[in-house]
Parts: structure tokens; sequence; C-alpha cells
């Protein structure tokens, strides 16, 4: 490579450097000049992919590159952007300068804001599918009380063709055995005295001493 494109890069940024009014300007000529070229009548002569863009871009002192389609497939090995704090680049006229330190402030304001935003709809939904779970273990677990009351009822019912064994005997018994079980035994006794307490209920409902609505009220969730 030729030393004297190094040497007249670096004059040429220093340039750009003393005002970000220039680089924007160099920008925007480079992106000119590469989209005419492209669009040129002759592109069967002036065609952008024989061109050096790093080239191109190194001559007019371009501080980095620009995001541009004809880049993509662009070989930049060769290229090293200018080192220059971006934040601290600052236009020569102090108006255009106040006008880009405030449109700097509403997009980092705007950035929190988002990030904010986002922070509480991850809690939010955190939230929504905690109470989503807990409910779902409350439902699954009242089918399956539901399920054992059913089946005790069935037994209970059974048993009760028997002769000789009635069906308080049976729940006597039942709750009698279920008082040396653990904390699953223990949901079984409240099981049971659910069942007995519905067929009492069921036993009244059939004798006109509670209404079908009352009854339901009481045990249609089960």
């Amino acid at each position: 490579m030729d030393p004297d494109v190094d040497f007249f890069l670096n004059r040429t940024r220093a340039i750009l450097k003393t005002d970000r009014a220039i680089h924007d300007q160099s920008m925007k000529a480079f992106v000119s000049f590469i989209r005419a070229y492209s669009k040129h009548e002759a592109s069967y002569i002036f065609r952008v992919k024989d061109l050096d863009l790093v080239g191109m871009a190194k001559n007019f002192g371009l501080l980095r590159l620009p995001k541009m389609p004809e880049m993509k497939s662009v070989d930049c090995g060769s290229w090293q952007d200018a080192e220059i704090s971006w934040d601290a680049f600052k236009y020569a006229d102090q108006a255009q300068e106040a006008k880009r330190v405030a449109a700097a402030i509403k997009a980092k304001e705007g950035a929190k804001s988002e990030k904010e935003r986002r922070q509480l709809e991850h809690s939010r939904k955190k939230k929504r599918n905690a109470a989503w779970s807990e409910k779902l273990g409350k439902k699954q677990e009242r089918e399956s009380r539901r399920g054992k009351r059913i089946s005790k009822k069935k037994w209970l019912k059974a048993q009760e063709a028997v002769p000789g064994i009635g069906s308080e005997s049976l729940l006597g018994k039942r709750q009698r055995d279920d008082s040396n079980e653990d904390v699953d035994g223990a949901n079984d006794n409240d099981d049971w005295a659910e069942l007995a307490r519905e067929e009492k209920m069921a036993k009244r409902l059939r004798n006109g001493g509670v209404s079908q609505k009352d009854f339901d009220a009481e045990f249609g969730d089960l």
C-alpha cells in the first residue's frame, strides 16, 4: 500500500474532526457519489462491483464507513475507523450543536423508558404466569379430590349392598383408619367428611328440606 495514502487520509480526517458538519458533508458526498455511479446510464462501463469502495472512502477522508447496501459485500479488511469519541464530537455551529445534544438526550431518555417498559412488562408477565400456574394447580387439586370423592362414594354404595354393613359404620371405620395416616391421609379425612355432608344434603333435597338451587350452590363446583 502506498504510504502516502495513510498520510493524506490522516490529514483529511484531522480537518473533519474540527467540525461535525464537515464530517456529515463528506459522508453525504461519498454516498451520493456511489449512488450516482451505480445509476449511471453506461452501467456496463461504470460498475460498482469493480469500484474500490474502501479506497474511495479513504479519498473522502471518512471517519467510518456508512451503512449502505453497496458496502455489504465489500471486503473491509484494509479499513480502520478513526479513533474519536462520537458523543463528544461537536458541531462548530452552536445552534446545530445544541440541537444535536437535545436529540441525544431525548434518544437516551427514550431508550431508558423503553427499557423500563420492557422490564415492567416482563414483571407483569411473570406474575400472570405465576397466578395462572397457581390457579391451574388448584384446579387440578380440586379435580383430583373430586375424583377421589366419586370413587369413594361408589365404593361406599357397593359396600352398603353387603348385608350387615351400613354407610355410617363404613364411614366411621374409614375415618378411624384415616386418623393414623400422614398429611395425605388428613386430606382423605376431609374428603370423607365432605362426602358425608354431601350425602346428608342430598337426603334433605329428596325430602324437600332444601331446594335444588341451594344444593347446586353448595356442591355445583365439586
